[in-house]
């Protein structure tokens, strides 16, 4: 007998919302049962396009004939909480994307209803679960590098802009650190939960950004490049770097364009680690993994090998979003929890909200405050 698919419900109708909607219906064992968007016009654009229910609220979804056992929250940062809390109250599991919420109590809200409501709840931090950046964290538990002392993390990436250059910048989401967004909490937050992954508990982050932006139609409080130093509780010092201002964009919908990021100049994702038995250098964009072992002994450092992870589609190796949902999906139908758990994702948040006041201050700020 064949198995039965799995019931999914969407809360989001914008771009976001449409392309789950899109993927999850070419997925064999996963069935689209509703979508909901506060807008009536577009969730007759939705039913008419995909043929599945549209409603205006969560709990109209839950209550309308077969529940959802998964819900994916993706619709404004700023209602992934009342989203997700009454999914979780009606019996769903719920996978909600990145960041959680626009302020530290309501993530804090949203792991408490977790807890109540003996569901499940992921949150979409997929960077650690890529081919390459898995590999590297299988490499730390093995004691490749052996006490790690330093870490460094790059990121350059396109800058946020409308199609049109004359839309109203109070508009776009991404540059509005109210709502969630910036260049930590909707960016760079990825790369703070790799570090926390890879160096342990955080005990402080300093941040430094230069007087004023390059791009100069960044909101003031959104800074265009910036540089923190986060000191885990293990001693170890880590440097992560984020820019918006060198690369080209290629994010705009208009000219249509579907770039390659391993062949776009200026855009860098790479990450170094330092122990007393080893250190890496990871090119994310170019898929190579290079590993040194250092030979305290006789006082050198020796190129060990090169893992090279090009065979696989680029999104594989750190930005795999649909292949995280699919393993929650599938982990929940079985009996299973979520692949991280949401605990952990909030001591995400709380290093984000940190770097952001660190930024917001120019003071170095102490994750104890944060609890």
């Amino acid at each position: 007998m064949a198995a039965q698919k799995v019931p999914v419900g969407i809360v989001g109708g914008g771009s976001v919302g449409e392309s789950f909607l899109r993927q999850l219906g070419q997925e064999r064992a996963v069935r689209v049962i509703g979508v909901v968007t506060s807008t009536p016009a577009r969730r007759n654009e939705l039913h008419d396009r995909y043929g599945v229910p549209a409603h205006g609220t969560v709990e109209e979804m839950m209550a309308a004939g077969e529940k959802p056992l998964v819900v994916c929250v993706v619709n404004a940062n700023d209602d992934h909480k009342a989203a997700t809390i009454a999914a979780l109250r009606g019996g769903a599991h719920v996978y909600c994307e990145k960041p959680m919420a626009p302020t530290l109590p309501e993530c804090v809200e949203m792991v408490q209803a977790e807890k109540r409501s003996g569901r499940h709840l992921q949150i979409g931090f997929e960077y650690m679960h890529g081919t390459m950046t898995s590999r590297l964290m299988e490499l730390v538990g093995e004691g490749f590098f052996g006490r790690i002392v330093w870490a460094q993390v790059i990121d350059s990436r396109g800058h946020w802009a409308a199609v049109d250059p004359a839309t109203d910048v109070a508009t776009i989401m991404k540059l509005n650190r109210r709502r969630g967004g910036g260049i930590i909490l909707h960016c760079g937050i990825h790369q703070l939960d790799m570090i926390r992954c890879y160096l342990g508990p955080i005990a402080e982050i300093t941040a430094f950004r230069p007087p004023r932006n390059a791009l100069e139609f960044y909101p003031p409080d959104v800074p265009d490049v910036v540089a923190l130093m986060l000191r885990a509780q293990s001693g170890a010092v880590c440097n992560f770097q984020v820019s918006h201002s060198r690369a080209p964009c290629y994010y705009r919908s208009v000219p249509p364009f579907q770039p390659d990021w391993r062949t776009v100049p200026g855009h860098q994702f790479d990450v170094s680690l330092i122990g007393t038995g080893g250190s890496c250098y990871m090119q994310i964009y170019q898929e190579k993994l290079h590993l040194f072992r250092i030979d305290q002994a006789n006082r050198d450092i020796i190129f060990e090998r090169t893992e090279d992870f090009g065979p696989n589609h680029p999104s594989k190796s750190h930005h795999d979003m649909h292949g995280l949902l699919m393993r929650f999906i599938q982990s929940v139908a079985a009996g299973g929890g979520a692949i991280d758990p949401a605990a952990d994702a909030l001591d995400t948040m709380r290093l984000a909200f940190a770097a952001e006041d660190a930024i917001a201050t120019g003071k170095t700020v102490h994750m104890k405050d944060y609890r």
